[in-house]
């Protein structure tokens, strides 16, 4: 029996049935929390809440899928092995692309200028342009993203119904159709793929600062940064990395996988990660810094209300810092360290957690200013609810999809096992 065929029997990524059912609960939480904020009376910070999440997990699908693009335009035997789990984040894009439309319709909550526009900014921050320019670039950049997977795709679940006839069910032969004879399809769907992977790479630069922008930064509409976008989808990418380490650490105990997601290749994916981290820091330094310099009137209050006394996100600005920067720099810097899975995972279970306050420190300052309301930290049901039905419905995303494809990129040419060791 070929060692792939014994991993397409044995190393699915499949949810117990038992876990299934917690997520579809947590999922009915998040949804039962945002109509009971909706009918109380706390509508502002039920859709504060749900941006938060929706520009965090819908980011970091896309980001899933930009590294899997990554790895493709740079044709990295190491990072082969983790291609599919990257991919499987897209998966949330179509429930990604939902939580963005629903967006529009608590705008009043959120953003100041659906009411009071800024003359200078009002042929830009219109509900008309807002609306029709995110909905086509979010379709465009979706699209794309599932074009590139299934490309990716077809050749896997190919061989591995040669292997095992039947394999897949009723999703491969869905994925299948028109698929030719196999090894003329793998050669033409790699050309493919080496055309959609940076055409998905230059429309993510472009299309995620655009979300940016539009999301995020015109909660307040005063402020501006041309480099906000940068921050913002590296700030995806770290987010998509720091979930991929805790995964690839229980997925590479499943029966055959260690021997491609070797211990060379988990240290390569934690230095990655401390490589992005490095980044992020770069770029969020460089707007601190031209902000502090500059002392612009436009600029200075995004700066101050986040990290100055007397507002009350001070203490969680500073631990931002040190929790973003300077836990990768000191942990996954270290050779040894990146060589121990589970002190990764828990290391990388920091950083996510981390990540997400980040957004919530973009979110929350920004809509009270902009609606003139007295500063103050909010932090309850709302948020743990919501998240918690965000949660539900990636990770039954992710392992829907998972479950139905090959762990492994099976069919891909630069897929070997390491030559390094385990």
């Amino acid at each position: 029996m070929s060692p792939m065929k014994d991993i397409l029997e044995q190393s699915t990524l499949r949810l117990p049935s038992g876990w299934r059912t917690v997520l579809w609960m947590c999922v009915a939480l998040g949804v039962l929390m945002f109509i009971i904020g909706l009918a109380t009376g706390t509508a502002q910070r039920t859709w504060q809440a749900f941006l938060i999440n929706t520009v965090f997990w819908g980011g970091m699908a896309q980001a899933g899928v930009m590294l899997a693009v990554i790895w493709q335009i740079t044709d990295a035997k190491w990072g082969r092995p983790y291609k599919r789990i990257a991919e499987g984040f897209g998966a949330f894009l179509p429930v990604a692309f939902v939580m963005f439309v629903l967006v529009f319709f608590g705008a009043k909550y959120l953003y100041a200028w659906v009411a009071h526009p800024m003359h200078e900014k009002a042929g830009y921050l219109n509900m008309g342009f807002f609306v029709t320019r995110n909905v086509i670039g979010l379709l465009v950049l979706f699209g794309m993203s599932h074009w590139f997977i299934r490309t990716s795709l077809a050749p896997d679940l190919s061989l591995a119904r040669r292997l095992i006839p039947g394999w897949g069910g009723g999703f491969a032969e869905h994925m299948l159709k028109g698929f030719g004879e196999h090894d003329q399809e793998v050669v033409r769907l790699e050309k493919r793929s080496r055309r959609l992977a940076p055409a998905v790479g230059i429309l993510y630069a472009f299309i995620i600062t655009m979300v940016a922008f539009d999301y995020v930064m015109s909660l307040d509409q005063e402020w501006y940064s041309t480099l906000f976008g940068v921050y913002f989808f590296v700030g995806n990418l770290y987010s998509a990395l720091t979930l991929m380490l805790i995964i690839v650490t229980v997925a590479r105990r499943l029966p055959g996988l260690s021997e491609y997601m070797t211990i060379n290749r988990f240290n390569d994916l934690a230095k990655l990660t401390f490589a992005i981290s490095m980044l992020y820091t770069y770029m969020a330094f460089s707007q601190y810094l031209v902000i502090w310099y500059s002392n612009l009137p436009e600029e200075a209050p995004f700066l101050v209300i986040r990290s100055i006394d007397p507002t009350p996100w001070k203490p969680l600005f500073w631990t931002l810092v040190v929790v973003l920067f300077g836990v990768p720099f000191l942990g996954l810097m270290s050779r040894t360290v990146s060589r121990i899975p589970v002190l990764v995972s828990a290391i990388a279970g920091v950083l996510w957690l981390g990540q997400w306050w980040a957004h919530y420190l973009l979110v929350v300052p920004s809509v009270q200013v902009s609606h003139g309301g007295d500063f103050h930290f909010v932090f309850g049901l709302h948020e743990i609810l919501m998240t918690v039905g965000f949660a539900g419905m990636f990770f039954l995303s992710f392992f829907g999809f998972m479950s139905r494809v090959p762990v492994l990129p099976i069919s891909d040419k630069h897929l070997c096992k390491s030559w390094h060791g385990h």
